[in-house]
């Protein structure tokens, strides 16, 4: 499995087995908890982790494999908050045509 490090493998399997569980309960508790506000806490958090990585990026040399990692995080991210927005969106344009 290739992460997206530029075509390379990450480090070891340990590596990619702690951290999509990680991911998978990331995104299981953003759908369990505050049904009405997934959109606002999905897009929040997409900017935090964006901002926090950024200045990481610039201190020093940070392994290909958590780069990849932070990569495909950020990617699931705004898939979700664009699936919450269209989500939105389809409710309300259901709840004017019923009116």
């Amino acid at each position: 499995m290739i992460i997206a490090t530029g075509g390379g493998h990450p480090g070891t399997l340990g590596e990619v087995l702690l951290v999509f569980p990680l991911y998978g309960l990331f995104f299981r508790r953003l759908f369990k908890n505050n049904p009405g506000n997934r959109l606002v806490e999905c897009g929040s958090i997409t900017l935090i982790v964006f901002l926090a990585m950024l200045p990481i990026n610039k201190i020093g040399d940070v392994p290909d494999w958590l780069f990849g990692a932070w990569l495909i995080l950020i990617l699931l991210l705004c898939a979700a908050m664009l699936f919450f927005l269209f989500q939105r969106m389809f409710h309300a344009i259901a709840r004017r045509s019923n009116q």
